[in-house]
């Protein structure tokens, strides 16, 4: 891929795993396309979540919660950036930015190429019927609109399928991380227990299932040490609620939760849907197992008795099961198992190549069109698989 490349990335929110997935991509993107030559459009209240990216990389909005004013912002700041800086591709980040973006990009500006990446189906999450197929519906449509589409696991990829988007624009890249992890803060408390020590790390809301840990815990005091990194950012919590094994330590910053990792046992994942889990291959970079349910993309993750344990049925029950299960497992050789397998599979740079590729692929589309989409000639999926 020659340097010179210039791509734009777009989210209409970047809090939590998207924000991880920039900030580990861009030093590589720069380093290959050229200081200057990778630029963002962020709400202006999470432009924090973006470390080490310069301001003059950056094109802000102003929003207020999700609702139309915000994302037709997003749409304005997304149409100047684009004018401006005349990007080669185009890169969405979830389907707020791809169902605003897209139809306009393709009506007003068809010199960028647009690679979407959804980072899990809005139509995978709990939701009713109704929404659900006129989610699936739009984003059949908006994919006619879309250069290429990347899935960030095998089971993003199949569903896209299922709905009938079509497989040539479909490519497979996992998420990585570096390989380096994170400096541990040497300030954390020591965690002492004779009990399992169990780490959550993520949002208070239904989605991570961590009530269900709670439950779990509840039913497991004898067994389970259990310490949340996290805060509610939709539902209600009361700290009042937790059993006396359950510590909430509220939101830490990377070094802060690299310190509780190191301390840890066991690594929860609790989540009733998941795309991919960043969670995980942090704990795995970590060394340590992880405790989830066979949903999303965990089990293209985590390997059940080698890497982990994962549970078949999303029920504080099956956790428990799950916990009981761990107990008769040689804890530090399963992460060390994990750790083999996160630096085959998931290291950052092997996603900067396989994502280098798929824009070289999309601008070597646009060179050979001749009024017809030319045929996806690559088979990236193969070459990720494990």
């Amino acid at each position: 891929m020659s340097s010179g490349l210039k791509v734009l990335h777009i989210a209409e929110t970047v809090r939590g795993g998207i924000a991880t997935y920039l900030n580990e991509l861009h030093p590589h993107q720069s380093a290959s396309f050229g200081r200057g030559n990778v630029n963002y459009v962020v709400p202006s209240d999470h432009r924090g979540d973006l470390v080490n990216i310069e301001d003059d990389a950056v094109t802000t909005f102003p929003r207020d919660g999700r609702n139309a004013v915000g994302l037709f912002r997003m749409l304005f700041a997304t149409m100047r950036a684009v004018r401006q800086l005349r990007p080669d591709i185009i890169h969405l980040h979830s389907s707020f930015a791809g169902l605003v973006v897209r139809p306009v990009l393709w009506l007003a500006y068809r010199r960028s190429r647009i690679v979407y990446c959804p980072h899990g189906w809005a139509f995978g999450r709990e939701t009713g019927r109704l929404s659900r197929e006129v989610t699936k519906f739009t984003e059949l449509v908006l994919s006619k609109l879309t250069h290429r589409i990347v899935c960030i696991s095998e089971s993003e990829r199949a569903d896209a399928m299922q709905v009938g988007i079509a497989a040539n624009r479909l490519v497979l890249v996992h998420n990585g991380i570096s390989k380096q992890r994170p400096v541990l803060d040497q300030r954390a408390a020591p965690w002492r227990s004779d009990k399992i020590k169990v780490l959550f790390i993520g949002r208070l809301d239904r989605q991570k299932g961590y009530d269900l840990l709670i439950e779990a815990a509840r039913a497991l005091g004898n067994m389970l040490d259990v310490r949340i990194i996290g805060a509610s950012v939709v539902s209600k919590f009361r700290r009042s609620d937790l059993p006396a094994n359950v510590s909430l330590l509220g939101w830490m910053n990377r070094n802060q939760i690299e310190a509780e990792l190191d301390q840890a046992d066991m690594i929860a994942i609790p989540s009733r849907w998941e795309a991919f889990g960043l969670v995980a291959i942090e704990a795995m970079r970590a060394a340590k197992p992880i405790i989830a349910f066979r949903i999303g993309a965990l089990p293209e993750i985590v390997e059940d008795g080698a890497t982990g344990v994962l549970c078949d049925e999303v029920s504080a029950e099956k956790l428990m099961e799950g916990f009981q299960r761990a107990t008769r497992l040689d804890l530090a050789a399963v992460g060390r198992a994990g750790y083999e397998r996160f630096t085959r599979l998931y290291d950052i740079e092997q996603t900067h190549r396989t994502l280098s590729q798929v824009y070289a692929d999309v601008l070597h589309m646009r060179t050979s069109e001749s009024g017809q989409q030319a045929e996806l000639r690559s088979d990236f999926p193969n070459n990720l698989r494990s």
